[in-house]
């Protein structure tokens, strides 16, 4: 029967297009078969673009500005009489009283602090103190800085003659002065302080 043979042909092509003949591609399906089943990964897949990872940013180290900050907050060093320099002119005066200021010049090249009284001696020639030194009057002014360059003062204060008893002191032939905290001294020729009525102080020092 022609039409049967004819359909039973067709069946048999069919069964060639699974990918057993020899001149069909085999299929995806059938590699997986031939190949065992596909590997899956648990990990999704990294963007194509991608950035490399970054490493954490460690802290950032102290600047010098904080250095500097800590530095300034311990305050200057003090002024010593190497560093400074000295002057002595009568100020103003009445009612019998005498005064002169006493200058420290900052001749340094950095900041430096004063603090306190000075210790303050008219000498003679020789080396002999005159009298007694000077006597700390009223209270500390606290701490002046002084930046290169700046002064501060401190107020010698005596009596002009015959206001008091005790009559007057030998003039000196230099004033001698140890800044505040100072071991060294500083000297002054002819100062030309005479002391009288044996009252003699020294303020501390200030601007």
């Amino acid at each position: 029967m022609p039409v049967a043979m004819m359909s039973f042909a067709l069946v048999a092509a069919g069964c060639n297009d699974d990918g057993s003949g020899s001149d069909g591609a085999a299929s995806p399906a059938a590699h997986a078969g031939t190949t065992g089943p596909a590997e899956t990964s648990t990990q999704p897949p990294a963007p194509a673009s991608s950035p490399p990872p970054t490493a954490p940013s460690s802290p950032a180290a102290p600047s010098d500005s904080g250095a500097s900050a800590g530095a300034d907050a311990a305050g200057p060093g003090r002024c010593t009489a190497e560093g400074l320099g000295m002057s002595v002119k009568r100020g103003d005066g009445g009612a019998g009283q005498v005064y002169y200021e006493l200058t420290f010049v900052n001749k340094s090249g950095h900041t430096c602090a004063l603090n306190g009284f000075p210790g303050v001696s008219l000498i003679q020639r020789d080396g002999g103190v005159i009298g007694a030194p000077a006597k700390r009057d009223g209270a500390s002014h606290g701490t002046t800085v002084l930046a290169p360059g700046k002064a501060a003062h401190v107020v010698l204060h005596t009596l002009n003659q015959g206001i008091a008893d005790g009559g007057c002191w030998k003039r000196a032939d230099y004033l001698r002065v140890y800044p505040p905290g100072s071991k060294e001294a500083l000297t002054l020729r002819d100062p030309q302080i005479r002391v009288c009525g044996d009252r003699f102080t020294t303020t501390s020092v200030e601007r």
